[in-house]
């Protein structure tokens, strides 16, 4: 491909200073969900403000997948009782994002698949950032809900182009994988996605975690969320070395093999889990 078409590619993405808005409530919304210090009352409240998610949380937490011993009838309720609070987000973060980025265009792209990874990996990362000294665990968690947020955006961007690569990723690595993508694009997803994350002011540890976790011997600003969710991962994706890798995270955030083994059990249990999810993430795109 010649220079100045990849060129003109990579500028196509770092001139998205936002994708196509939604609603100001919307915008305001989303700002909050991100918010780590906002307190349950206060999220709730916001959640409320925007009338269709409220209606599809409330729907979710009374589905019969969740089977609560009582009608949910409030946002509040449905993180109280039955969903959580970081459910909830995830969710309400699908919603508003979703339709923002239009997919339809590239056939060999999932969303549901996309869906699915994302909440197991924020789930399993935060699972494991339990068992870190110092390290604020739903820092981890959207920082790894927001992991691959580069793909929706080279999708978005470049539909036909993402659908050659799709296929091929199936039998790559993801060093490779982000190599045909800078060969093809003229940028990568990882790097994509942090840009995105810089313009949409996200915390500062989501930034380095979307730019390294694919690194795993990264050791600059918040290696250890960026080791945490890169890790999780090459666990689902069932990269060959992932054992060793294992071995060296376990030393590097002195967490003992034999709770790093149980652990991993959980993560392979919170995969099947998460499909349900995604569904009713995906059920009005």
């Amino acid at each position: 491909m010649e220079i100045d078409e990849i060129r003109k590619r990579r500028s196509a993405i770092l001139r998205t200073l936002t994708i196509p808005p939604a609603s100001a409530a919307s915008e305001q919304l989303l700002e909050l969900i991100m918010d780590d210090d906002i307190d349950l009352p206060s999220l709730a409240q916001a959640i409320q403000s925007e009338p269709g998610i409220t209606a599809r949380i409330v729907s979710i937490a009374n589905s019969a997948f969740f089977s609560s011993p009582s009608t949910i009838h409030t946002v509040e309720q449905a993180m109280v009782k039955v969903l959580g609070i970081q459910t909830v987000r995830s969710l309400c973060m699908g919603m508003l994002m979703g339709p923002r980025f239009n997919t339809r265009a590239c056939p060999e792209f999932s969303l549901k698949d996309y869906w699915c990874r994302a909440l197991a990996v924020a789930q399993s990362s935060a699972m494991l950032a339990k068992y870190v000294h110092a390290i604020d665990v739903n820092s981890v968690y959207l920082a790894a809900l927001l992991h691959s947020i580069g793909q929706l955006l080279q999708v978005h961007h470049f539909p036909k182009e993402m659908n050659q690569l799709l296929p091929q990723f199936e039998t790559h690595n993801n060093k490779t994988r982000l190599t045909q993508e800078r060969e093809l694009l003229g940028i990568d997803s990882c790097e994509a996605g942090s840009w995105l994350a810089k313009r949409w002011h996200l915390p500062i540890e989501t930034i380095f975690a979307i730019s390294n976790f694919q690194d795993p011997d990264y050791k600059g600003d918040h290696w250890q969320v960026a080791r945490i969710i890169g890790f999780v991962v090459r666990f689902f994706e069932a990269e060959d070395d992932v054992t060793l890798e294992s071995a060296k995270v376990c030393e590097a955030l002195d967490i003992h093999p034999d709770k790093m083994q149980a652990l991993q059990e959980n993560f392979t249990d919170i995969e099947s889990s998460v499909a349900v999810l995604a569904d009713f993430l995906i059920q009005h795109e």
